[in-house]
């Protein structure tokens, strides 16, 4: 019954189309951005459904859900170097790059993807802004990860499937990412929040000034499978931080990933407005940005 109110209340807010389901396929309809493993698992069969496994290859080979195509969101980053020299890991590929990664997985532009980690992660968030990034328009991410799969008693599998080569284009959004020099422009703005998701210790010793702080942790139910909290109470963590809903929000940690937790769950209450500083802490620092106990100024 929590599972079903969540849904709805995500439904809701996210003004997508008030089924517990997939969508009907009409253009101006949304697929929900957030799936159960019940919902999963009743959609295996379906063809435009493209199960996708963000966690390492090891993980993956040791059993999966069944159909689920592994494409760790760790193998799509790479290295940039500045001007002075100073590499910045963890940086998302070029739409040059990833294109081949992304097709290998079978992914087409029609595909409805779902990803899933292990659960409580930040693998599978990082890989739906990564596809948001790019222009996917059908994402989703399974509530709860492979833990809730296997909770739920659902069959897995170890029999790896050939899908054939997908047809996806990527094409980068300007909108779904900031870089140091946006970052910059936005501290101290009147309608952009700059939100670090970092553990509270992390934000209270180091932080972009005037950032404000959403741990990522913080989203995440605590006790058994670690499904994401009700919608209700996650807008109201957004509510605490003092964001207004007529002004953008960029997400920040400390190599991109704790942030995509906070981009995702902003996406799944139906903002629209959201960016991530892909780097983050690693590219501000090595380009000299300034930094402040708690964001202060």
């Amino acid at each position: 019954m929590r599972k079903s109110h969540r849904f709805l209340l995500v439904s809701i807010l996210a003004a997508v189309v008030a089924t517990a389901g997939f969508a009907s396929g009409r253009a101006e309809a949304r697929d929900p951005l957030l799936v159960s493993a019940e919902q999963l698992s009743a959609r295996l069969d379906d063809p435009r459904t493209l199960i996708l496994d963000a966690r390492g290859f090891d993980q993956y080979r040791d059993g999966f859900i069944p159909t689920a195509v592994s494409l760790p969101t760790d193998s799509l980053n790479q290295v940039i170097v500045l001007d002075d020299g100073a590499e910045v890991q963890r940086i998302v590929q070029s739409a040059d790059e990833i294109v081949y990664a992304l097709q290998d997985a079978g992914i087409n532009a029609s595909s409805r993807i779902v990803i899933y980690d292990q659960g409580g992660s930040t693998l599978a968030p990082r890989l739906f802004w990564i596809l948001e990034y790019y222009g996917h328009t059908n994402v989703a991410i399974l509530d709860g990860g492979f833990a809730a799969w296997s909770a739920a008693g659902l069959d897995t599998s170890t029999e790896v499937v050939d899908v054939a080569r997908g047809d996806f284009v990527p094409v980068a959004q300007p909108h779904r990412i900031a870089d140091f020099d946006y970052v910059r422009s936005a501290i101290g703005s009147d309608s952009i929040m700059l939100c670090n998701a970092l553990a509270e210790a992390s934000f209270a010793s180091a932080a972009i000034p005037t950032s404000t702080n959403l741990p990522q942790t913080n989203v995440f139910a605590t006790d058994g499978v670690p499904l994401l909290k009700q919608a209700d109470i996650l807008e109201t963590l957004l509510d605490d931080i003092g964001f207004n809903r007529d002004h953008e929000i960029v997400f920040y940690c400390g190599a991109g990933y704790a942030a995509s937790v906070d981009y995702f769950v902003a996406r799944l209450i139906g903002l629209e407005r959201v960016r991530m500083y892909d780097g983050s802490l690693i590219d501000w620092r090595a380009r000299g940005g300034e930094l402040t106990p708690g964001g202060e100024i």
